[in-house]
């Protein structure tokens, strides 16, 4: 059943999660909504970081991969669908952290056919909406998480494979779920749930037609001051979803409350979210 929990969090009573765990509360607002050190390094002896290159039959994309040292035939894997920015250094953080708590985590690079911008330190998304547009009219992103979750395959013939994604991420990881059951769940941060990407009212019924194919179980998270995405529209998709799913809408957060590298982050928001979403890759990714 879709949930809409529209309880205020207290920025003072939660602790950051970091390292993949906990951050002192203090660095939620001394270091955090601005460029910072990583959360989980780069150097981690625990993980292992790589860029493979991924053959696709149009062109070969970049990727980032973070996964555990120790990686067996089950280990679990998640699939990062990139926001605006990119691989930029907050995804290759998230992709760290995910690893930090066993996962095989990989970011393809649905943008490269275009010549993206890097992301990192970019704080204006208006210059990148044409690298966006592009990617999205070309129908290659399903395709190219595809390839990443067929590379994770790989390292893990017998391991179950998530979806994460979040800002256009999130909506392009929305898509990439309808009609299948390539992944056996999704943490969806702020993503479009209209296919039609616009906020006419009312909207037309083919927006969400898309919703009523996904078999995933979903858990999402969304901005009840997000002016991009109305909660209306959000709870009719998540409505439509034949499977578990639940979601949560803050509402003092506006769009991009995880990035904790951006001005939009909401620490409590974030760390609640970060919480309840790697809870439910718990259940899904890890149990037998």
């Amino acid at each position: 059943m879709t949930t809409i929990d529209r309880s205020k969090f207290m920025g003072g009573s939660v602790a950051v999660i970091a390292a993949a765990n906990a951050v002192p509360a203090d660095a939620q607002t001394t270091a955090f909504g601005k460029p910072h050190p990583p959360i989980v390094p780069e150097d981690d002896p625990a993980l292992i970081v790589r860029h493979p290159t991924l053959d696709r039959p149009d062109a070969k994309i970049s990727s980032y991969l973070a996964m555990p040292k120790t990686v067996t035939a089950t280990t679990p894997g998640i699939v990062l669908s990139a926001h605006i920015w990119g691989i930029d250094s907050q995804y290759r953080d998230l992709a760290r952290r995910l690893a930090k708590l066993g996962y095989i985590a990989m970011v393809p690079g649905i943008f490269d056919r275009v010549n993206p911008t890097p992301g990192d330190g970019l704080t204006d998304a208006r210059a990148l909406l044409p690298m966006l547009q592009q990617t999205t009219a070309a129908g290659t992103v399903t395709g190219d998480l595809l390839a990443a979750r067929d590379f994770i395959r790989r390292q893990t013939p017998r391991g179950k494979i998530g979806m994460y994604g979040n800002c256009a991420g999130g909506g392009l990881a929305l898509q990439a779920l309808a009609g299948n059951a390539n992944y056996a769940a999704a943490g969806i941060l702020y993503g479009y749930v209209r296919a039609d990407l616009k906020s006419t009212e009312p909207p037309p019924a083919a927006a969400f037609a898309w919703a009523a194919t996904v078999t995933t179980p979903v858990i999402g998270f969304y901005g009840g001051a997000d002016g991009s995405i109305k909660t209306a529209d959000v709870q009719t998709a998540y409505g439509m979803f034949k499977a578990p799913h639940d979601v949560t809408v803050y509402p003092d957060a506006k769009h991009g409350f995880l990035d904790d590298e951006r001005a939009s982050y909401n620490p409590a928001a974030a760390t609640d979210a970060w919480s309840k979403m790697t809870a439910w890759y718990g259940k899904y990714l890890t149990t037998p």
